[in-house]
């Protein structure tokens, strides 16, 4: 009888491939197995996506009756349904249903299998989100807690003005670009009004959905360029001579005139000076031109020849009962 026993033992312990030396009280044709302990059942690693459904099997049910097994969730016994071949079924599992699962044989504390269920989701909120403001611009800032179990593909920001319009806020802006890098951890916000609050909110995604959404808010620096500007220009205003204001525009408008009767003087000198030159020119031609007809030269005979033959005209001999023309 000890030998069919240890027989039956060994069966039963190489039959299943997660008891890893640990023997429970089996009935294996019939026979009941004494209980051996031995190192502790590893724990077995399962993930799936949040809202699917899964199925986790006992790994010790290959020789146990399926109506013998009990899961416990966390210490306590699982309210989910117990299928037909021992394994656990979970619907549309979340973060809730997240830990580990221990399978065993009803009324027995030696646990046949562990399962540690990891949720995967969308990535958590993010930390450390910043704004830091000036008058027109403003910058986001933001560090990443965790993925949620699957790579962030990228990152979303918009902004609204806190100011409510007719009683309601404005829909949220998108900030360019809408889909941001997953490397990036800052973005800038530009085309904002000084001396104004506006809400800020920035978000992770993943191949499962955005995670929640951060909001912060900031005001815009106060703009006191224009104000300044002013101040400078008016500045003494109040201890300024408003004569030695008309002393220099007289002094200024009596340089422009002076400069404009120096110009025209100029001008009407060299133009009387150019007049004269040709006048000259043409009487010490008039002899010539009667002598030689030929004396002008042939590039400038077409442009002079009218007006030599109305001078040697005008110095003809009237004859006879005729005034002579000078």
């Amino acid at each position: 009888m000890v030998i069919v026993i240890f027989f039956l033992e060994f069966r039963c312990r190489h039959s299943s491939m997660f008891l890893k030396r640990i023997l429970v009280p089996l009935l294996c044709l019939g026979i009941e197995v004494p209980r051996t302990f031995g190192e502790e059942v590893e724990i077995r690693q399962v993930e799936a996506d949040k809202g699917t459904n899964v199925t986790i099997p006992c790994g010790g049910l290959l020789v146990i009756p399926p109506p013998n097994v009990q899961w416990v969730h966390r210490g306590n016994r699982t309210h989910h349904e117990v299928l037909q071949d021992g394994s656990i079924g979970l619907t549309r599992v979340g973060v809730d249903d997240e830990g580990l699962y221990e399978c065993s044989v009803e009324n027995e504390t030696a646990y046949i299998d562990r399962v540690n269920l990891t949720v995967r989701t969308e990535p958590p909120p993010l930390i450390n989100v910043t704004v830091h403001a000036s008058t027109i611009l403003a910058i986001i800032l933001w560090n990443v807690a965790g993925d949620g179990g699957h790579p962030i593909v990228d990152f979303t920001a918009q902004y609204r003005s806190a100011a409510p319009v007719n009683g309601s806020l404005e829909p949220w802006r998108p900030i360019s670009p809408n889909h941001i890098s997953p490397n990036s951890r800052q973005i800038d916000v530009y085309h904002l009004e000084p001396n104004a609050s506006y809400w800020f909110r920035v978000w992770a995604n993943n191949v499962l959905g955005p995670g929640p959404p951060v909001e912060v808010l900031a005001t815009t620096l106060y703009s006191d360029q224009e104000a300044e500007l002013i101040k400078h220009f008016l500045a003494g205003a109040e201890t300024f001579d408003t004569r030695t204001w008309v002393a220099a525009v007289c002094v200024v408008m009596g340089t422009l005139a002076v400069l404009a009767a120096g110009t025209c003087a100029v001008l009407c000198r060299e133009w009387r000076r150019a007049d004269y030159t040709e006048e000259q020119d043409v009487i010490e031609l008039v002899p010539n031109i009667i002598l030689n007809p030929g004396f002008v030269e042939p590039d400038q005979a077409r442009s002079r020849e009218t007006y030599a033959a109305s001078i040697i005209k005008s110095t003809e001999c009237p004859g006879p009962g005729k005034p002579r023309r000078v």
